[in-house]
């Protein structure tokens, strides 16, 4: 009876697991349900910061900026490292761990693009052939990021546009809308398999330059028009490089792109295809929603016709422009009812003079554009990193562009055409650094409050033991809050405000004093463990 059993239970085990893995095939999801903490949800206006270990959330890749378009000046300069350091170097600066490379499109001498700086090389030739002794500057630049970052650094290789040799009008833009017809690829799909044999090119070359080359994102923004516009005197302009793409469009040439990486030399050196890069994230019945859902969902028509993506991707990626709080909250909802099994990477971000979510937007309506230098945008960013890492467990955060010229909410670390010794940090640097600094790859979050309505936290458990926890103060009063038990085990607090750019302080006892207008890292060491007399 016994043996009978034990083959009954095989079978009934076998027919589960294809039962299983024919519903993943097909679409249909198992849900996956985020922790509740009965201490941290109970824990109202007590003044005790309360941590729950035991509730987990999302695995965290960290923390990143692009080199768009930067990377092609700063890599040609003397003192490359020392502007790269403040990004990347976990000493000098705030130890950034991804890196995102602009594969540009070819762009360069085009002067219909009326921003010189954004204009780009290519890697590939007119002709087909391909030339990496181009974009020298940005490669160095690259290269003074590993070096400084060591070799753990994350690569995201991503194109705004197809190379110009592959796109309909010769540009890395779409054409001025004659017909009146505002959205159309810039892209036909006979081209789709080139574009991704140049993809795929650039990632084996980066990888056997010895980089560590985890995604190549081809599409950015699809739901934009990046057309370029006309003039008064009938000539034409346009900003930067940028493709729109239909759902339909953008589902066709990932199938393509996911054929050529999928079970492939570079795929088995851990790098894969991003799922397109959404200019914002709602709910459901919203634009982004359109594309996701023709992507990853399941119907009657496209059981098996989108079931390559469905299995393949594991992250959303998207853009965190024009979302409010609630709309972040509609699309976590949305998304873990639908696409519980995947994560969520905010891959880009930075303060739009005309995005009323930043939280300094009344500044822009009051003064116009501005650097945002000062803490209270720092301040402001930082409720967007907490926002999109506690509401949408996003597995990484990145910010637009490490460094920028000229006057715009932009850059982390502003450069100087005429002195490039002249280096100007915006507190949005030290903020997100009071982030990226000590919340590790591989870091897992955890349920954590402060125990006051006014006091922001956010609490993560890092590979090496050691607990970070983050509070946000942005209110004109000093608040305080005792910290866990664990802090027993000792712990260091790193404070950014008006006066202080992650500057460790010295601290006495186990209640936190948080200064106006901060963030504030607390670092908890791992608990020497006893040996009970045992030698």
């Amino acid at each position: 009876m016994k043996i009978l059993i034990k083959v009954a239970s095989r079978i009934i085990t076998a027919l589960l697991s294809v039962a299983i893995s024919f519903l993943g095939v097909i679409g249909v999801q198992v849900n996956r349900e985020w922790p509740t903490s009965e201490s941290v949800e109970n824990n109202i206006n007590t003044g005790k910061t309360v941590v729950d270990e035991d509730a987990r959330y999302q695995t965290m890749t960290g923390f990143g900026a692009s080199a768009c378009w930067w990377g092609k000046d700063v890599g040609a300069w003397d003192n490359a490292e020392d502007v790269i350091a403040l990004l990347y170097d976990d000493e000098k600066g705030i130890g950034l761990n991804i890196y995102r490379y602009n594969l540009g499109a070819g762009s360069e001498g085009d002067e219909n693009m009326y921003v010189a700086y954004n204009r780009t090389e290519t890697f590939l030739n007119p002709d087909g052939t391909l030339d990496f002794t181009k974009d020298a500057a940005a490669q160095n630049a690259l290269a003074v990021a590993k070096k400084v970052a060591g070799d753990d650094l994350r690569v995201v290789l991503f194109a705004n546009s197809p190379p110009v040799s592959l796109t309909k009008n010769g540009k890395a833009y779409g054409a001025p809308a004659e017909d009146g017809v505002p959205f159309e690829s810039n892209i036909a799909p006979e081209n789709y398999e080139a574009y991704a044999d140049y993809l795929y090119a650039c990632a084996e070359y980066f990888l056997n330059d010895g980089y560590r080359v985890v995604d190549v994102s081809a599409v950015n923004e699809p739901q934009y028009a990046w057309r370029a516009w006309y003039n008064a005197d009938g000539s034409f302009s346009c900003n930067q490089e940028g493709c729109h793409y239909e759902p339909q469009e953008v589902l066709d040439l990932l199938k393509v792109l996911v054929e050529k990486f999928k079970c492939s030399d570079v795929d088995k050196q851990g790098c894969k295809v991003s799922m397109f890069e959404s200019g914002e994230i709602q709910g459901k019945w919203t634009v982004p929603s359109g594309y996701i859902d023709l992507l990853l969902g399941v119907n009657k028509d496209d059981y098996f016709y989108n079931r390559s993506l469905r299995k393949y991707f594991d992250t959303i990626t998207t853009h965190a422009y024009w979302s409010s709080t609630e709309t972040k909250q509609q699309a976590a909802e949305y998304l873990n009812a639908e696409y519980p099994n995947y994560n969520i990477a905010c891959t880009e971000y930075c303060q739009m003079l005309n995005d009323w979510n930043t939280g300094v937007h009344d500044y822009f309506e009051q003064n116009g554009a501005t650097n945002g230098l000062t803490i209270d945008f720092g301040i402001a960013m930082a409720n967007i990193i907490m926002d999109d890492l506690t509401i949408l467990n996003a597995v990484e955060w990145n910010w637009w562009t490490g460094c920028s010229y000229g006057v715009y909410t932009d850059g982390l670390v502003y450069l100087d055409h005429n002195d490039k010794t002249n280096l100007t940090t915006a507190k949005r640097l030290w903020c997100l650094g009071n982030f990226s600094k000590f919340i590790e790859e591989g870091a897992v979050r955890i349920a954590c409050s402060s125990g006051n309505d006014n006091l922001r936290s956010v609490a993560f458990r890092n590979p090496d033991g050691t607990t970070a926890i983050v509070y946000i103060n942005d209110t004109a009063s000093a608040i305080s809050t005792a910290l866990p038990e664990m802090a027993e085990n000792g712990y260091s607090v790193y404070v950014t405000d008006v006066a202080r750019d992650l500057a460790k302080i010295e601290h006495s006892d186990a209640v936190l004093d948080v200064p106006v207008m901060s963030v504030v890292t607390v670092v908890i060491e791992v608990a020497e463990e006893k040996n009970n007399g045992i030698c």
